[in-house]
This record gives C-alpha cells, structure tokens and sequence, in this order.
C-alpha cells in the first residue's frame, strides 16, 4: 500500500497504526490507509510540513497565544512546532488512543511533559467533563483534528458538534479555534459546519488547500486582519512560516 519503509506497526481498539519512512527523508504516521495523518521531516523535525498544519497556524500571526488547546495529537506536529517556536506557551493535547501517544513519543520525537505540556489520553467528551479540569483556563488558540480510519479504510471525521459550545467558552475573547476538514464541500461535507457558523457567525473564515483540506478558523471576536508587510516578513522568517500564502487564501464565510 505505501511506496516507503515500514518502520512501525500495531493494532489497537480503533484499527491500525503504521510508521512510514519515505526514503529516508519523511517519516508519517497512517491509521491503516495511506491518509499522512501527520509528517516529519527526518532532517528537521519541528518545522511543519503539511500545508493543512501551517495554514492552522495563521492566527498566530495576529496573536501570541499563552495558552493553546491541541484535540487529536497524531504524531504530535503542531504540538512540537509550538513547543518549539513559541517558547512561552504552554499546551494542552488531548489524544483518544494511548498507543498513538506512544508512538509519538517513540518515532517522533514528541517533548517530554513538563510545566508547558500536558497531553491527556481522553476523549473530548472525557476530558471537557473531567471535574478536575481548571475550568477557569481560557485558550487562545484552540486546534481541532481528530481523525479515525473505518474498517473499509475510509477516513472517519470526529463529529465535534455536540462539543461546540464548550469550546467556545475555553476561548479567551481573542482566541480562535482552527477546524481541519478533510474533504472538498466543508459546506456540505463537514458535519459541525453548520453548528460552527451559527455559533461564530460573521467572525468565521476558510482556508481552502488544494482541494484536500479545508480550514476553518473562528474567531470569538472579530480580528484586526491588517497586514505589516515588514512585520509579515519578520515573522515569516522568525516562525518558519508562509503567512502571506494563507492570508491571500483566507475567505470570509457569509
């Protein structure tokens, strides 16, 4: 099925776990179909590789965020970039499958835990009723990516929708929550899409990337989207990121 070397494999409640090095260059991880639920560039392991990835962290270019909220952790890409990157924010991760926090520590080089990252092996619906959670801990940027694989092989989305409004109140009044859709239609297609547009309404926008996935980022507050080219370029080159490129692509949802 893969054009590379298996490095890793194993089973577990929700189906397969595969570890796959492409000439020796890419590492990714695959729930048993060919679908790269995260990737690692060997040579540097904390920059981010998949458009999709990059294109969620375009809210940083407007705020700093002191607390981030990570639900579905895979091989921990976006985790590693903001522990690496933004050396002042402390991140929460959330993960369904223990074996897949495992395998990120293992083959991925996922951080250690310690007083800026605490991964929690829950399901939403566990972790956001979990009474000993801080309730009071507010997020400025929330990432939602949480993905199964049928037993037909066929990617399965997380329905988020009956969760919606609990992320909403984790927000801090700037914060923005990014929603990965792997589909073409995120009108049609995405299960939450309706409830995330009734709840966000005229602060939503999308990220459209090559017609593989869709972003959604809404915002509790409106943003000031304004563009300082120096400080664009400064901020390019400071967090390893094209900004420019998804802020040409971000459209405002009506």
């Amino acid at each position: 099925m893969y054009d590379g070397e298996l490095i890793h494999q194993e089973t577990d409640e929700y189906g397969e776990i595969e570890v796959i090095d492409y000439q020796q260059r890419i590492r990714s991880l695959h729930f048993g179909n060919k679908t790269q639920q995260s990737a690692m560039q060997l040579s540097n392991p904390f920059l981010l590789i998949h458009k999709y990835t990059q294109a969620m962290m375009l809210p940083t270019y407007w705020i700093y965020p002191k607390n981030v909220l990570v639900l579905g952790l895979g091989a921990g890409s976006i985790v590693k970039y903001l522990y690496n990157y933004f050396q002042d924010t402390c991140i929460d991760a959330v993960e369904l499958r223990k074996k897949v926090i495992d395998i990120a520590s293992k083959y991925f080089l996922l951080p250690d835990q310690d007083e800026r990252l605490n991964i929690y092996n829950k399901s939403i619906n566990e972790w956001i009723n979990d009474p000993q959670r801080d309730k009071h801990k507010k997020y400025d940027l929330i990432i939602i990516d949480m993905f199964l694989t049928s037993k037909d092989g066929d990617d399965i989305e997380i329905d988020i929708a009956h969760s919606l409004n609990k992320i909403y109140e984790l927000l801090s009044e700037s914060g923005v929550a990014a929603f990965n859709h792997l589909g073409t239609g995120v009108y049609n297609t995405y299960t939450a899409y309706n409830a995330i547009k009734q709840l966000f309404y005229s602060n939503l926008y999308n990220i459209n990337i090559d017609s593989v996935n869709n972003v959604l980022l809404a915002m509790r507050s409106p943003a000031s989207l304004k563009i300082d080219l120096h400080c664009l370029h400064e901020y390019e080159s400071k967090y390893m990121l094209p900004y420019s490129q998804y802020i040409k692509q971000l459209n405002k949802v009506f």
